[in-house]
């Protein structure tokens, strides 16, 4: 039987997982770390190397994760100073590197990191420029007509990052069909395990920061209990990493009936992501009254009965 397509459910209990794995292996429990990683059910490339690491802690061999990992497209960035696995493996390393960058397309690669500094540089000046922006946008309507979608995992940052989709968060775009081409392309790109559900959500977000007050963006679900393959769960996902992110955020959901209403808030609160701000970054966010994440209860979501609403869709907004 064909794989079943890793959804954005799947990605979510899997990052849970990590978060598990990272506290056992801070605990000096590197084996359990080891059993508890190989049952996440699709690693990026960092995960491979991540899983490379903990099969050399235990006394394996990481080669084969180490292939995988680069085959994926991880760029490999030494420490400074190296650490022992790096001093160890240093030879395996640079070869596999020189191996990968004979497969990649080197200049599309780096078209797709100018893109991204050009928009950093937008976005740290001293004004909004629309032209601009709107130029970047045009480059990467080119860059995907070429090859498709350009995945984070082929980028330096190896898939940790946005990747091109940083793009999209500086459009201000303020109405969800603006959105909804970038979205399917990269939903399907992670379906097909080459990019990261981190990325849809992330453009999913970008969504939410400009459409969420003007309550047109309804959103389709098959089934009120969300389970992982619901078109409705990435958005719902997007909602919770949002208001996480900014403790003093609220949403209202609106919803044909109450009983789809609070079915949609408790998913909302059961996908919430660990908050792993330093402590003392935390509370010095709070000292001078500036937003800052907050784990997310039902509180700061509000129910609204809307018989209008068709009994498949709900809409959100947020403060």
């Amino acid at each position: 039987m064909a794989q079943a397509p890793y959804t954005v459910g799947q990605y979510l209990r899997d990052k849970r997982t990590g978060e598990r794995v990272t506290a056992l292996y801070n605990a000096g429990d590197l084996r359990s770390a080891l059993e508890l990683h190989r049952t996440i059910t699709a690693c990026s490339p960092w995960g491979h190397f991540w899983r490379a690491r903990l099969i050399w802690e235990t006394g394996g061999s990481p080669n084969e994760e180490l292939v995988q990992a680069f085959e994926q497209g991880i760029q490999f960035t030494p420490n400074t100073p190296p650490d022992s696995f790096e001093l160890v493996h240093s030879a395996l390393l640079r070869e596999l590197e020189a191996q990968a960058v004979t497969k990649r397309n080197v200049h599309r690669i780096a078209r797709c990191e100018r893109l991204i500094e050009r928009d950093q540089e937008l976005a740290s000046g001293p004004r909004h420029d629309s032209l601009s922006n709107r130029a970047n946008v045009d480059t990467l309507d080119q860059l995907i007509r070429e090859g498709g979608w350009p995945s984070s995992y082929s980028l330096g940052d190896g898939g940790i990052g946005a990747g091109v989709a940083i793009v999209l968060a500086h459009q201000q775009w303020d109405e969800a069909h603006h959105f909804q081409p970038y979205q399917a392309l990269i939903e399907r790109e992670c379906l097909a395990g080459r990019e990261s559900w981190m990325v849809a959500l992330f453009t999913l977000q970008q969504r939410i920061r400009y459409t969420a007050r003007n309550k047109t963006d309804t959103i389709a679900f098959k089934d009120i209990a969300l389970p992982d393959n619901d078109p409705a769960l990435p958005m719902v996902a997007a909602i919770s990493e949002r208001l996480t992110a900014n403790g003093h955020k609220q949403v209202w959901i609106h919803a044909a009936d109450s009983t789809s209403a609070q079915a949609i808030a408790e998913r909302i609160v059961l996908v919430q992501p660990a908050i792993d701000t330093p402590p003392e970054v935390l509370e010095m966010l709070k000292a001078h009254n500036m937003d800052h994440p907050a784990p997310l209860t039902l509180e700061r979501i509000n129910l609204v009965v809307d018989p209008m609403l068709p009994r498949d869709r709900f809409l959100y907004r947020m403060n």
